[in-house]
């Protein structure tokens, strides 16, 4: 039997549904050093952040369930997350008028940009947890 008229709609053209979420990832998984991790926020801002873990954990907090769509052509439903509202860090940063975009440097060198606008909304974290891990 087929998904119900409300679960068919979730689940977009083109695209399967997995149970588990896929690993996608370039090279080999780090080992990430909680105690010199940092998450650093600088550039067109008032003040630089450079956040440790336990920093970031100190910070608000939210949790929301969402679905995720993923270009190679996977759906997963129901994804609890965790973390900060990218906002949050936006304002305690303090960005400058003619910020446009944030560039996050991420490990083994990938980056990538986003405009400020699609990160100030309620529902966009930085998330540190993922269906309770």
């Amino acid at each position: 039997m087929g998904e119900s008229a409300p679960e068919a709609r979730r689940l977009p053209p083109g695209q399967r549904l997995v149970a588990n979420w896929p690993v996608l990832h370039y090279g080999g998984i780090p080992s990430i050093d909680l105690e010199s991790w940092r998450f650093r926020v600088f550039g067109l801002v008032e003040r630089e952040l450079s956040l440790s873990w336990d920093e970031l954990l100190a910070l608000p907090q939210i949790s929301t369930t969402t679905d995720i769509h993923c270009v190679t052509t996977w759906s997963r439903y129901d994804n609890a997350w965790e973390g900060v509202r990218m906002r949050e860090l936006i304002e305690r940063a303090g960005a400058l008028p003619g910020a446009r975009h944030a560039v996050f440097h991420c490990f083994g060198g990938y980056t990538t940009n986003v405009p400020l606008e699609e990160l100030a909304g309620d529902d966009v974290l930085f998330a540190h947890s993922h269906d309770g891990a």
